[in-house]
Formats: C-alpha cells, structure tokens, sequence
C-alpha cells in the first residue's frame, strides 16, 4: 500500500520515530511523500535518501548525541559563556553540527541536495521551518524561492538545521537576502504537526498517516522554577503546543502517537543506551499495532471522498 507519511517535532524524542519507520516497512507500506518538523524533518530526510530501518538503527548505536552540545566561539568562557552565546550568538549551542551531521549521512547515499531526491520533477521531502524575521512559515524546499534561491540545488542538510534549531537552544540559520538577513528556527514555532502539507491541493490520493510523540511533562510543573527550567518550559510550550487542537476529530484516525516510557525531553540528549532502546521500542509498538488495526475502506471513506 502506498502511503505519505508525516512526523511531528520532538527533538531527541525523534528515536521514536525510527521504530515506527520499521514498522512500515516491515508491513511492506510504499512510501512515497514524507514531510517532518524539527527531529521529523531528520527522519523524514533519511527515509527519502532510502536509508532501511536497520541502516538507521546502527547510526543511532554509532551517535554520541550529546556532540550537539557544541557550544559557540563564546561558549567556552567560564561563568558567563552562556550568556555571551546568547547575546552574539543567539543560541546555546552551535546549530551547525546538525547539518554537518545530516550531511555526513547522506553522503552514504550519494546525496546532498534536494535535486538528489526529485521525481518526476516533484519533491518527495517536505521539510518545516519558522522564518521569525518574515514571520513567515517555509515549506522547503519549494519557500527556499523566498531568498531567490534554487530549490534543486538546496542543501537537505541546512533545511533539516533550520528545522532542528529550537530557539535559544541552537544558534539560527542565517539566510542572507534582499541586503539583509533573515533568521530561520524550527518550524515547530509556527507548525509542529503539519498533517495538512500534502493535502493543500485537491483531493488526496492515497493515506496520509501523522506520527508524533507524547509530549513529557514540564519541568515547572515537576516543581523546577528556577530561570533555566521556567526558560526551557516557554520555549517547549511554543514547540509543542498541541497541534491537534487545529485539526478537525475525524482526523484523530490517521495520527499515531508514540508513549515517551521514561519522560525525557526534546533537549535530553545525554541519552543511556537504555532509553535509545526504549524510545525506539515504544514506536515500533505503538505503529505495528496501529497497522494491524488500519482499515483502508473506512480511510477512504473519511478523508478521500
């Protein structure tokens, strides 16, 4: 069965998203189209560059997630290293890792930009981002026009960074255009759920399934009120804020949501192999079910007719 698939932002949560990846493919689902937000947009990428759901599982097993905890040039000065990264940097840590990351693994490939995946001169990538200067949400590679670029010959991997880069956390991508310059994050700012993205023309002609993680529960509300735990609490309401409160009950259906066993945040990247494991497990499970379950007719009958 062919299929267009969707992932929700989530940050290192998104190792959830590659058990569910798994599950598909096992149940021998085509897929055709996939669009992601933020960690979505990382497996998103992947799955279009035709990476199998083991050649996934042993990158996990091979990543040190915590490399992107690369702070900036000001990073490395004591006490106020932080503070300096914010004020010439914007960002915490260096957001640049994660498309030197990102294009290391599709190298693997044999691809770089989005003219590697075309198909009958239509993208099958979607990828989200937050321009917070325009004010303006990009669906790339095709808004990439917006700064007189070319979306062919657009790197995959600096899309998935300007995706990946949670506010404050990650330095953003700049995009220099028209004499100034425009700050791109994660598009979670603006759409961490897009299950609309391939339904914006016409009818659809085949099932669009969403996948999106149990959001964790806050550190303020665990009883951490310090500035660190207030700061990352605001930043993480406006990522997660619950998308689904914008789509319609019928559309419940075709979402899958990932339990999140051990409450880690998106922002836990000093992962155990443990809660690798588990992450991973919990979206294969979840979807296996949720595939043994699907019934095309009644799919049919709720969103293609």
């Amino acid at each position: 069965m062919k299929v267009d698939l969707v992932f929700e932002g989530g940050g290192v949560l998104g190792i959830g998203f590659v058990g569910a990846y798994e599950a598909f493919y096992e149940k021998k689902f085509e897929i055709m189209r996939v669009a992601g937000t933020s960690a979505g947009s990382v497996i998103a990428s992947l799955i279009c560059a035709k990476f199998t759901p083991q050649e996934l599982k042993d990158e996990l097993a091979d990543t040190d997630f915590t490399m992107f905890l690369k702070t900036p040039p000001f990073g490395s000065f004591p006490v106020v290293g932080k503070v300096l990264s914010l004020i010439f940097s914007k960002g915490l840590y260096d957001g640049n890792v994660i498309s030197k990351w990102i294009d290391m693994l599709l190298a693997k490939k044999n691809i770089k930009v989005f003219g590697d995946l075309y198909v009958n001169n239509e993208c099958p990538l979607k990828v989200m981002a937050a321009d917070i200067t325009n004010r303006k949400l990009l669906i790339l590679p095709d808004d990439i026009t917006f700064y007189g670029k070319d979306p062919k010959s657009y790197p995959i991997s600096k899309a998935v960074q300007m995706s990946c880069t949670i506010p404050v956390f990650f330095t953003p991508v700049r995009v220099l255009s028209n004499n100034y310059i425009s700050y791109v994050v994660d598009g979670g700012l603006i759409s961490t759920f897009p299950i609309w993205v391939f339904e914006k023309t016409g009818k659809p002609t085949r099932p669009t399934i969403g996948i999106k993680i149990k959001d964790p529960e806050s550190y303020t509300k665990k009883g951490k009120t310090n500035l660190l735990a207030y700061a990352h609490d605001l930043v993480t309401a406006a990522l997660n804020k619950d998308e689904l409160t914008y789509v319609s009950s019928k559309d419940l259906v075709r979402i899958i949501t990932i339990d999140n066993p051990d409450n880690l945040k998106s922002t836990d990247f000093r992962l155990s192999r443990a809660q690798i494991e588990n992450l991973y497990h919990s979206g294969y499970q979840v979807t296996k079910q949720y595939l043994g379950d699907f019934r095309l007719e009644e799919y049919i009958k709720r969103y293609m007719m």
